[in-house]
């Protein structure tokens, strides 16, 4: 079974426009919800108003959809769990939340308070699994740190003053922002296989070492950087009165990418690749986009 109505809520942020663009050109009727209507979007994209604290204001926006697709940053839990909550009054057949990174389904990554938020939208989701004959499920699509963003913002690797993390050879799993489009457009369209799944997918598995390898920049010199190192400094931020998100937030994030036993390079079982149609980038494919940024 495919869906048909997809509603994305947050659909103007690093990654929505790539999934916006993508499930438009699979054919998928689309609707925006939005805070506000100033946003551009083309015609053929119906763009509805709402109120992310109102689940009245969510229901009606929802009602008919076959799919919700979540792809809002960082606000909060609420607006994550009141579009949920919504969606199942509206009988919304499959939510895919706002995952679309680390494996937030490893003991150790979930344990990472920067992750709390996504650990308890999976709860309710699997409560929503669990109740007696539910009418709507959920998808998780797990893909590592975008690739080509993650290159462009410096986050993967500052190729001018590189920092790497526990040595710079551990290889993980990562998507390009298309790739992750093709992912959510792939569970769409089968709605069936992917019932209440973890989906994982990435299009690239890589280290640091190997980036700055590729870039011609093994000379340049690089600091190396615990990601224990990290953590402790994270919970000490923590344990502030007023704690800077940036920093905690930050570390703790480069700890469950780069850190050991964190599960950042996906088990080749568990891909879901070739199902959703998402081809590996050869080493060549992956210079030209190394060769934007480096």
């Amino acid at each position: 079974m495919s869906a048909t109505k997809v509603a994305i809520a947050g659909a103007t942020g690093n990654l929505s426009p790539v999934v916006l663009k993508t499930l438009k050109e699979a054919g998928f009727e689309l609707t925006v919800l939005t805070r506000s209507t100033k946003n551009s979007f083309d015609s053929d994209v119906r763009v509805a108003q709402v109120d992310f604290a109102s689940l009245d204001s969510l229901q009606a926006a929802l009602a008919g959809q076959d799919a919700l697709v979540i792809t809002l940053g960082h606000v909060g839990l609420e607006p994550h769990m009141n579009l949920i909550n919504a969606a199942v009054a509206a009988n919304v057949k499959r939510i895919i939340p706002s995952e679309f990174g680390s494996n937030t389904t490893n003991p150790e990554a979930a344990a990472l308070p920067v992750f709390a938020d996504k650990v308890a939208v999976q709860k309710r989701l699997k409560e929503i699994a669990a109740a007696p004959s539910p009418k709507t499920s959920y998808t998780l699509i797990l893909n590592g740190p975008f690739f080509d963003w993650g290159l462009q913002v410096k986050f993967l690797i500052n190729f001018g003053n590189p920092e790497v993390y526990d040595g710079g050879d551990r290889k993980i799993s990562t998507t390009t922002l298309s790739g992750i489009g093709k992912a959510v457009a792939g569970v769409l369209k089968d709605l069936d296989s992917t019932r209440n799944k973890v989906v994982f997918v990435d299009n690239v598995r890589i280290s640091q070492n190997d980036l700055l390898r590729i870039a011609g920049k093994e000379q340049v010199p690089k600091k190396e950087v615990s990601t224990a190192d990290l953590e402790k400094e994270a919970f000490e931020e923590l344990e502030k009165p007023n704690p800077k998100h940036m920093v905690f937030a930050f570390n703790l994030l480069n700890r469950g990418i780069f850190g050991e036993g964190y599960g950042s390079l996906f088990s080749e079982k568990d891909f879901w690749n070739d199902a959703l149609g998402i081809p590996k980038l050869s080493e060549a494919e992956i210079a030209v986009i190394v060769s934007q940024y480096a």
